[in-house]
Parts: structure tokens; sequence; C-alpha cells
């Protein structure tokens, strides 16, 4: 089973939150690396939502368009 774009999100997010209060170096990496990784996740899953049918894909891009705007409050003001 593949993991969803918003799974992918929330761990980033968790990850940057780890890396901002890490005060050790090497840590810090880690967890910016881990960010990164999977910041590719998040991307790879919204493609795979996107070839779905035609219906199907107007439904992805919708719940994306939530996903978003749940991942960043600050954004839709």
């Amino acid at each position: 089973m593949a993991v969803t774009a918003v799974f992918c999100r929330e761990q980033q997010r968790l990850q940057l939150a780890k890396a901002a209060a890490e005060p050790l170096v090497n840590r810090r990496k880690v967890a910016l690396d881990a960010a990164k990784a999977w910041d590719a996740q998040a991307q790879l899953a919204e493609k795979r939502a996107l070839k779905l049918g035609p219906f199907d894909r107007l439904d992805a891009a919708i719940t994306l368009e939530f996903a978003r705007e749940a991942a960043d409050p600050a954004a839709e003001r």
C-alpha cells in the first residue's frame, strides 16, 4: 500500500520541527535529510494520485488542496 501525500507532509513537518529544536549539528542534519526525503515521497504520492481516472483526478486535486490548506492554515488568509 502506498503512503498518501498527507501522511508524507505530516512526517516532513515533524522532521522539520525536530531539526529546529535539535542542538546537535549532526542530528539536525539527519532530521533535515529525513524531511527532504519525506518531501520527495509526498511529491511522488501527489503525482500518483493525479494519474487516476477523470473523476478520480478531480477528487484527488480537491483532496490535495484541502491537505495543503490543513498543513499551512496561514496560507489561506
